[in-house]
């Protein structure tokens, strides 16, 4: 009986043994199963390098097409502008290049964007920027500018009036920029330096020989050139009306011309009148009477537009032909084709005075200052 029960409990021991292997067993597999189901679905699997560098490339494709849109939307609406700004008048100087140039359209409102301003010009090709004056408008077409820079600088006219003096062509170069007439008239006073056959040693300016027509300068030019050019011009002129250097044209030099020709130019009413106020001139000079003309007391006083004093008839001038007799000593405006030929070609007559009559459109010639005198009376006075 004891060994019935012995062997029981052996029995008993090793079913209680296998059923515990067999418990540790299917313990460790699910374990197993477990820790493979953690590394699969538990954790993110490591993607391929491939798949990382597709994405990364995406990204930038995106954000580059981003930039450019962005980019090309700002540059169309730079480039395009719109109509309708104010004018802006640019000086470039001598030195100058289109980057700084760039910069100053920016500054003045021509542009919003210097560099793409500068982008622009590269993408359309080389330009070549010369100094002088530009005229722009604000916010105007890359494309106008462009055409203006590749079309050279503007001109700016500058019109002399005949019987102009000195001092009212310097009022007018005053006008353009980084001129003055303080300036213009220094360097008119001196004749050093200056070219023409008719302008003699003695001479103290260049009055007279400042032609008067429309010249288109740049305001980089100096006084000195724009004097010159002037000057080159009346020399043309000159020689086109038949006034040599070297010639005797009744009785007077070829400077002595110029100056009775500046006395007509100021003193005829109209071109016609212009022959029989020479011919009055010459036979005056011719008579050894004082010229007695009102345009030369203006010019020595420089009353050129209030009524004449009588001191202003009484100073003492070498240019008031009231005091001093014969020519002034030098132009007292600047002459016209018309009064340069008047000179060379004066009308036929005796008379030694003229006026402008009261109702009378040109001036009234006479031989005697009776007969002057009484056809003024007659006429209510004078214009």
């Amino acid at each position: 009986m004891n060994d019935d029960k012995k062997e029981n409990d052996n029995e008993a021991s090793e079913t209680k043994a296998s059923s515990i292997d067999s418990l540790v067993s299917q313990t460790e597999a699910s374990k197993t199963l477990d820790d493979a189901k953690k590394v699969k679905f538990g954790r993110p699997l490591l993607r391929s390098p491939r798949s990382v560098v597709s994405k990364v490339s995406l990204i930038v494709a995106v954000v580059m097409l981003i930039v450019v849109a962005y980019g090309g939307i700002y540059y169309y609406q730079n480039v395009d502008g719109y109509a309708g700004g104010s004018r802006v008048v640019v000086l470039v100087p001598v030195g100058d290049n289109l980057d700084s140039l760039a910069t100053t359209l920016d500054k003045r409102g021509v542009i919003s964007s210097a560099t793409v301003f500068r982008v622009y010009l590269r993408l359309h090709g080389y330009l070549e920027l010369q100094p002088g004056i530009y005229y722009f408008q604000r916010h105007e077409p890359y494309a106008k500018i462009f055409d203006q820079i590749k079309g050279g600088p503007s001109s700016l006219r500058l019109t002399l009036i005949p019987g102009w003096t000195l001092s009212e062509i310097a009022a007018k170069v005053a006008k353009i920029p980084y001129h003055s007439a303080k300036d213009f008239l220094k360097t008119a006073t001196s004749v050093t330096g200056f070219s023409s056959p008719y302008l003699p040693s003695s001479a103290s300016s260049v009055e007279g020989l400042v032609y008067p027509d429309t010249y288109f300068v740049s305001p980089l030019e100096s006084d000195r050139q724009l004097l010159q050019t002037a000057i080159d011009r009346f020399d043309q002129v000159a020689s086109e009306v038949g006034l040599s250097p070297s010639g005797t044209y009744n009785g007077l030099s070829p400077y002595q011309v110029v100056v009775v020709a500046s006395i007509v130019q100021k003193e005829a009413t109209t071109v016609g009148d212009m022959a029989k106020v020479a011919r009055v001139i010459l036979n005056r000079l011719a008579a050894g009477m004082n010229l007695q003309l009102d345009s030369t007391v203006r010019y020595a006083t420089g009353n050129f537009s209030s009524p004449l004093t009588q001191a202003n008839l009484n100073t003492p001038s070498p240019f008031n032909t009231y005091v001093s007799p014969g020519l002034p000593p030098a132009p007292i405006s600047e002459p016209s084709m018309q009064a340069l030929n008047a000179v060379l070609h004066p009308s036929s007559g005796s008379w030694l005075y003229f006026v402008a009559l009261k109702g009378h459109s040109s001036e009234s010639f006479f031989n005697t200052y009776a007969q002057q005198e009484q056809a003024i009376s007659q006429a209510g006075g004078v214009a």
